[in-house]
């Protein structure tokens, strides 16, 4: 009898601890990931991920940013365990998963689904089932199942899963998650690939959030210029000054000098030393520092090789007592910006500031933004001289609706020739020029612009993007200061 009741009470505080892990694994989302992957190893930054994520669920937060280094586990917790977590929680929410390509989010899609399936998560969640069998067809009470998308049985829930580039036409989001958008390097140089990305992005996945949605990404940083980066430039962090940002949560994989709240290590240290140790990552730190920088510190620099401008530096502010002060302007209109920088100079050297970066703006709008900006009327303006009418009605001045009348600006076409353009960063690289930090379009241009690259070489060819705000200097810079060379007067120049 002793013997049956030690056993009774063994089995009764089993039942207790596994209804405590119940109760844990529905309310806390780090709790569930071990609940439902039987010998998960949980790291301290997993448990960070698992509570961000969480946020995101309770809208504490509505934009989050994951930066983790390649195989750390970022996807096992975010988009293979998160979704189900989601729907267990909420059965009507409406969840897209996105990735590089349909393959890869498809494999995403199954993995949701087999967590779902399991004893576990029918323990946790028994009211949030899947069709027994797949379902490819539309039909009137059938919940889908299949490698695209899984609805949840009885209710409005579902998960749909995209490769970028994809269609999501009448698809409404509630989570929108997007793991790895950029496959490899070779498609973060791509700058085709980037704007496909890019307007993917602002055209198709953003169209489908409404007030209440939730955007997670997640990626190893490839590029500045990543779908991360665009939107952090254009977006900002979350802050109580920028309610709208972006919360952002980055993992070095050496733990650097940065500032957070969050990440407990000592400088130096590698984030999963168990899975990739301090010699692995040192050892690519020193062999390969731009995929270092990237992949593994989340700080993606420039190739320094292929960079056209690679040299020039930032300055808190324009200098007041420039020699010389003038602009220079590259017209745009629909999709190109109109790009005015300011040009100062001193001695060898140039300070840029970037004045006006916007696209839509007709000459009328160039006129006002001009009259706001406080430009002297007489200050020297070179434009792109393949715009003749612009430069003209420019130059005669502008008459608001209204009547105003906004006096003339002195617009000066810009000297192009054979080879103008490798004349113009020629001449450019004679001066050490700086940019303000306030000026954002033009830095992002200086880390973009690059050479035509052939076999890891550079050419002396520049990849024809941007270069807006480059364009505009450049053109100015080339015609006020090119100097043709003299030829002695009687040379025979045949």
């Amino acid at each position: 009898m002793k013997n049956s009741a030690h056993e009774l009470r063994l089995l009764e505080q089993r039942l207790e601890l596994e209804l405590y892990q119940r109760i844990l694994a529905r309310n806390n989302f780090r709790d569930f990931l071990p609940y439902i992957r039987d010998g998960y190893q949980m790291q301290w930054f997993h448990a960070l991920i698992a509570d961000e994520l969480q946020r995101v669920y309770q809208r504490e937060i509505t934009r989050l940013m994951l930066f983790v280094p390649p195989q750390h586990g970022k996807s096992e917790i975010s988009t293979r365990s998160y979704p189900a977590w989601v729907l267990g929680k909420d059965p009507d929410r409406k969840i897209v998963v996105a990735s590089y390509s349909a393959t890869l989010a498809s494999s995403f899609n199954r993995d949701i689904q087999r967590r779902m399936d399991d004893e576990p998560y029918y323990r946790l969640f028994p009211a949030t089932r899947l069709n027994a069998t797949n379902v490819v067809t539309v039909a009137k009470g059938v919940a889908l199942r299949n490698s695209e998308i899984f609805e949840v049985v009885g209710r409005r829930g579902f998960v749909k899963t995209v490769g970028v580039g994809g269609s999501l036409t009448g698809t409404p989001v509630d989570d929108g998650i997007i793991d790895d958008p950029i496959k490899d390097r070779q498609d973060a140089q791509s700058l085709t690939i980037r704007e496909n990305l890019w307007n993917w992005y602002t055209d198709v996945f953003e169209t489908r959030l409404h007030n209440h949605s939730a955007q997670v990404l997640i990626q190893t940083r490839w590029h500045e210029d990543d779908l991360g980066g665009r939107l952090l430039a254009r977006d900002g962090i979350l802050s109580p000054e920028n309610p709208t940002g972006w919360r952002v949560v980055s993992f070095p994989a050496l733990r650097t000098e940065d500032i957070n709240d969050f990440d407990p290590r000592p400088l130096g240290q590698a984030l999963w030393p168990e899975r990739h140790s301090q010699a692995k990552i040192e050892k690519i730190r020193d062999e390969n520092p731009v995929t270092f920088n990237s992949l593994y510190q989340q700080d993606p620099k420039p190739s320094l090789e292929a960079l056209v401008f690679g040299d020039w530096k930032e300055c808190d502010e324009f200098p007041a007592d420039c020699e010389v002060i003038f602009n220079g302007m590259d017209f745009g209109y629909t999709n190109d910006p109109t790009a005015l920088i300011r040009i100062g100079k001193m001695g060898r050297r140039l300070y840029l500031d970037e004045l006006l970066y916007e696209t839509g703006l007709t000459n009328p709008d160039i006129a006002q933004r001009f009259e706001a900006l406080r430009i002297p009327r007489h200050q020297e303006t070179y434009a792109d001289s393949a715009e003749p009418k612009s430069i003209e009605e420019l130059r005669r001045g502008t008459i608001l609706p209204g009547g105003t009348r906004l006096p003339g600006l002195m617009v000066l076409p810009t000297t192009k020739g054979p080879d103008s353009i490798s004349a113009g960063i020629n001449k450019l690289k004679e001066f050490e020029v700086y940019v303000t930090r306030r000026s954002r379009n033009l830095l992002r241009e200086r880390n973009n612009y690059q050479w035509i690259m052939m076999g890891g070489v550079a050419t002396n060819t520049p990849i024809d993007a941007f270069n807006h705000g480059i364009d505009a200097v450049r053109g100015a810079v080339f015609t006020k200061y090119f100097r043709p060379p003299r030829t002695l007067r009687g040379a025979d120049n045949s």
